[in-house]
């Protein structure tokens, strides 16, 4: 929540089916002028007398001052306690990249209707939670707008700085999180918020674009810009799935559940270091030994959900390479790749944890989630083990991002190059975008604005999944219409 002022507040909690017997409880959040007034609370542990919720429960939630004025309002469904309480399907949303405005800074429709027609289709795919899978803000687009345009800069910059690069750490702080109210403050944007329990990622543009790949990034003058741009994102996103904690500077990877299936965010950008050669890293160490861990403590879960915001199919090596003699930024976004050869080690230790844990559990289903690339796409990657597991890849990108169609079309084609990948100790696995007869595979990559969902049917132990992607239907502006459809896989 965020409430300018701060002080006392009131909870008001209900059953959806119930809505005129309601609890009502009084906390107080404090002075958070530190946090652009920004306030996340634990519902019971963190409010004086409040009753614990049921499982697989609808509720309803209102949040307003002392003096009556309404804070905001939402709805949410409580998790299945234990494995006998699972619906036999469940849903799960997935979007990226919002960026509403315009070269003039004004929001534009077709990013508005696209934030209905997701409330829409996800209402009716009874989505129970939505994966956040990246740039949540621009900082940096559009680029008459963005926070490292001079001109631009001018109109939010503190009294006697030219740039963003000269502010100090506080003054970068106030710059994000106007950034964040600014972008933020559409109510299509906030009803989605509340009315869909969420679990974000930080990618680049909460920063800067291909945050952590230009070694820039990781200069002396860069280090105040990204500790307050990641400050910014713990107050707005992060806090939302974890309490804060004094001195802590992420990383932000963490985890979450629905009943049986579980899930993992990789934290890809916070702990970015590049190279002007190879050799560079994506993550530190420590955090692929918490995601093994995890792995093996999930081993008995149907259906498992790794959320890296940068898709690791997408782009072949091979491009990669060459983008290194492309002059501009899209040398620079190819640099940003997994398979760009500086981050082919820490690609590889990924890949080969998941394909390890898959070998020795092949009846559990393991999906990918990402963003980012401004596509929306279903992939398979076959391993050549013994017995034969595949590791799911599903991307939706981007809700509110317009490009021009030439970018669209372009982006379409590169997911269509990557066939096969090698370097897994010295194996190779295919890659298949998924679809059936050659006519329906050709129907994705899907470009323009889209969201997605996974549905999970579970069967025993065994889970079924079913990827979707909706976009605006062009008959009924507002309207959701299904682009593509994989079928039970």
């Amino acid at each position: 929540m965020r409430s300018p002022g701060g002080g006392a507040h009131r909870l008001e909690l209900w059953l959806d089916s119930v809505p005129s017997e309601r609890l009502t409880y009084a906390f107080d959040m404090g002075d958070r002028a530190h946090s652009d007034h920004t306030h996340a609370f634990a519902y019971p542990d963190d409010i004086p007398g409040a009753r614990p919720l049921e499982p697989v429960t609808r509720y309803g939630f209102r949040i307003s001052r002392a003096d009556g004025v309404l804070v905001g309002e939402g709805r949410f469904e409580t998790l299945p306690a234990r494995a006998s309480q699972m619906p036999r399907r469940f849903c799960i949303g997935v979007a990226s990249c919002h960026q509403p405005f315009d070269d003039q800074g004004e929001m534009h429709e077709m990013g508005l209707r696209m934030l209905r027609v997701a409330r829409t289709a996800w209402e009716r795919c009874d989505v129970k939670q939505v994966l956040w899978v990246g740039d949540q803000l621009y900082a940096d687009f559009p680029e008459s707008q963005s926070l490292f345009e001079p001109k631009y800069f001018k109109t939010v910059a503190p009294p006697g700085r030219e740039s963003l690069l000269e502010c100090t750490h506080d003054e970068a702080l106030a710059v994000y999180q106007g950034r964040y109210r600014r972008n933020w403050g559409h109510p299509a944007w906030l009803e989605l918020q509340a009315c869909f329990p969420g679990y974000p990622i930080l990618d680049d543009h909460e920063v800067a674009d291909n945050y952590g790949t230009l070694p820039k990034h990781h200069r002396k003058k860069w280090r105040h810009l990204r500790d307050a741009a990641e400050e910014a994102y713990r107050n707005y996103q992060h806090s939302r799935v974890e309490p804060s904690r004094p001195g802590f500077e992420g990383p932000y990877d963490y985890t979450f559940e629905y009943g049986a299936a579980a899930g993992y965010v990789l934290d890809v950008r916070s702990e970015r270091r590049s190279a002007d050669g190879d050799h560079a890293r994506v993550f530190s160490p420590h955090q692929l030994e918490r995601f093994a861990t995890w792995l093996n403590a999930n081993d008995s879960a149907p259906v498992l959900f790794i959320v890296v915001s940068v898709p690791p199919f997408f782009m072949p090596g091979w491009l990669s390479r060459i983008a290194r003699y492309v002059p501009g930024s899209f040398r620079d976004d190819a640099h940003d790749r997994w398979t760009h050869p500086q981050y082919r080690a820490d690609r590889c230790r990924m890949l080969e944890l998941i394909r390890n844990h898959q070998q020795h559990h092949p009846r559990q289903r393991v999906v990918m989630v990402s963003g980012d690339v401004h596509v929306g796409y279903a992939a398979r990657c076959d391993w050549r083990t013994d017995p034969p597991t595949s590791l799911y890849q599903f991307v939706s990108s981007s809700i509110t991002h317009k490009l021009s169609s030439l970018d669209w079309h372009l982006a379409r084609h590169v997911p269509r190059t990557h066939f096969r990948m090698g370097d897994l100790e010295g194996t190779w696995a295919r890659i298949h975008l998924l679809g059936g007869p050659m006519a329906r595979v050709l129907e994705q990559p899907v470009g323009g604005l889209n969201v997605g969902t996974i549905e999970v049917e579970l069967e025993g132990d065994v889970a079924r999944l079913n990827f979707k992607l909706f976009g605006e239907d062009e008959d009924t502006p507002g309207e959701p219409k299904l682009l593509f459809e994989s079928g039970f896989q």
